[in-house]
């Protein structure tokens, strides 16, 4: 692409190690096996639009085709149908196939009685998942970069939650990909500026109501005069590191699941002796896993954990959570589903 734009040797450097980096992550953590066909979710943004162009730069060399884009309309902003045409658009330019969709996310948070973003959260991903079927792609590639990765880190830092949570955004989670998670927004952005190519501007973004924002715009910055330098590698190194952990964590306590609980007509039964030998990070795990497959998808937090902790250990007689109940019976503790 920039090839033919005539640009300077610094730019054609800048541009070659921006691929290779996405190259190196999307080899390093085998986000696109040979064969894979890539959808793209695409927002219009500069992180999207980067993606997507990226993408395309690397399909040819690199074993993965693009199957197509995928545009959800939130309809939350007034420069929602601006976004969708600006995505139209560029993929009649970049000659991809795009599904466009959308719903009113607000009535939706309304009947689902849940938040605002959680609720465009759900719509999105559902919406992501259909396309995909709708184009045969194998994954779903989300723009999500370094900054979106620190940003998520000091959020769930200060939410106070565990390792899991501190891992941040995953390079991969299940059929959902985010090549880009090692890159910079600003990196992406001069990338697009030298190919010419522009991108809508979310203008909710400046809204300092929302946490993100404050984090973005007020609290990153303090850190970074702190620290005397950018903190965003730092903060993104860490939660990695507190990836790794969490993962290798997570596939330990799946053993140990296996091996204490078990399958009943109510639910779920696990040996509550057997579980209070384990370490805390490992019975924690375990009933996580086994509240969410009680829970009907129901959003399951730490305190509904540290509930059914307390009636392992005596400390109360039952406690209910998302979607069941939790009950210590005959050495059993009992996870019982509720319709």
């Amino acid at each position: 692409m920039f090839g033919s734009l005539g640009v300077g040797c610094w730019e054609f450097e800048f541009v070659t190690a921006l691929l290779q980096q996405v190259r190196r992550t999307i080899r390093r953590h085998d986000l696109c096996p040979a064969g894979t066909r890539l959808l793209v979710a695409l927002s219009g943004g500069s992180d999207s639009v980067a993606l997507t162009l990226i993408l395309r730069e690397l399909a040819p060399t690199n074993g993965f085709v693009l199957a197509g884009l995928a545009h959800f309309n939130h309809h939350l902003r007034p420069t929602a149908d601006r976004d969708e045409q600006f995505c139209r658009a560029l993929a009649v330019r970049l000659e991809l196939p795009i599904v466009v969709g959308g719903v009113d996310v607000r009535e939706y948070a309304d009947a689902e009685r849940i938040g605002i973003e959680e609720a465009a959260r759900r719509a999105r991903y559902a919406f992501l998942h259909r396309s995909a079927a709708d184009l045969k792609a194998d994954r779903i590639a989300i723009g999500h970069t370094r900054d979106d990765q620190a940003e998520t880190f000091l959020l769930k830092l200060i939410r106070g939650a565990g390792l899991t949570g501190l891992g941040g955004i995953y390079p991969q989670r299940g059929d959902v990909i985010r090549p880009l998670i090692e890159a910079s927004r600003a990196e992406l952005r001069e990338y697009l500026e030298g190919a010419g190519q522009t991108w809508v501007e979310d203008d909710t973004n400046t809204d300092l109501k929302n946490p993100r924002n404050r984090i973005r715009h007020r609290v990153l910055p303090e850190l970074n005069l702190a620290a005397g330098a950018d903190t965003t590698n730092a903060i993104a190194r860490a939660a990695g590191l507190a990836r790794d952990d969490s993962q290798w964590l997570d596939e330990l306590a799946d053993r140990r699941f296996s091996a204490l609980a078990r399958e009943a007509p109510h639910g779920l039964d696990i040996d509550a002796a057997a579980l209070e030998e384990e370490p805390s990070p490992v019975q924690r795990r375990v009933l996580l896993k086994g509240l969410r497959m009680v829970g009907n998808g129901r959003e399951i937090g730490l305190e509904h954990v540290e509930s059914a902790l307390g009636v392992a250990a005596g400390l109360s007689g039952g406690a209910d959570v998302p979607g069941g109940r939790v009950e210590l019976r005959r050495g059993k503790l009992v996870l019982l589903r509720r319709e």
